[in-house]
């Protein structure tokens, strides 16, 4: 068994997007309540003003290793440590000669303050089949739903429907650039299928609403 695995094994997980969807939702201690606590790219440091809507906690970041406007330095990664993070998972596997050395430079000023991993090669090409450029959180579910986890609830994403939450390394051209990259309507396809196939995934209602409506267009498409 590898470490991430022992580390995820029959746990509650949370997995928390950074859309403006949970403003106001009052859900931080229900995030907080579960076992682990996942976030995607730019969410460290969380924005305590926010804590009472998206909680306090990230044991897991599942980022692109793109650190764009954050001057990545060792420091960094130490108070990233401090702060609870406990894994940082590279959405580019190691096979992907023109990301390497976004892995390279973050592993060595990593030197194990964090434990570290990247998805598998052959998992994000099985999702590139059907989804040429898949969102960092769907990549993040696909690859939790791989290990014997006890149930996985997602929020926080509206598939770039609306703006981000005010996160200190989120900055709002990100999400035009990932409209014009990720094909939305690929990724809710995507995750409609991960939802049928697989009881332990559980997604909030604003993501219900969305996938919903996503659905019933394709049936009107399809007539």
């Amino acid at each position: 068994m590898g470490k991430f695995e022992e580390f995820v094994k029959g746990k509650r997980i949370a997995l928390v997007g950074p859309a403006a969807t949970l403003r106001g939702q009052r859900m931080g201690d229900f995030i907080d309540g579960h076992d682990i606590v996942v976030r995607l790219n730019h969410a460290w440091p969380l924005p305590q003003a926010l804590a009472a809507d998206i909680g306090r906690r990230i044991d897991v970041i599942y980022h692109n290793m793109n650190f764009r406007d954050q001057k990545l330095k060792r420091k960094t990664i130490l108070q990233m440590a401090e702060d609870g993070v406990k894994w940082m998972v590279s959405t580019h596997p190691a096979s992907e000669a023109r990301f390497r050395h976004r892995l390279r430079k973050f592993q060595k000023l990593n030197r194990g303050a964090l434990h570290f991993r990247a998805l598998p090669g052959w998992l994000k090409a099985r999702m590139q089949k059907r989804v040429k450029h898949p969102n960092a959180g769907i990549m993040a579910i696909e690859d939790l739903l791989r290990f014997p986890i006890q149930h996985l609830y997602v929020t926080g994403f509206s598939f770039y429907t609306t703006g981000y939450l005010e996160y200190p390394n989120y900055k709002p051209s990100y999400a035009k650039k990932a409209v014009r990259h990720h094909d939305q309507k690929q990724n809710k396809s995507y995750l409609l299928r991960l939802i049928r196939r697989d009881p332990r995934l559980e997604v909030d209602p604003v993501i219900a609403q969305l996938l919903t409506e996503h659905a019933i267009r394709k049936k009107r498409w399809k007539r």
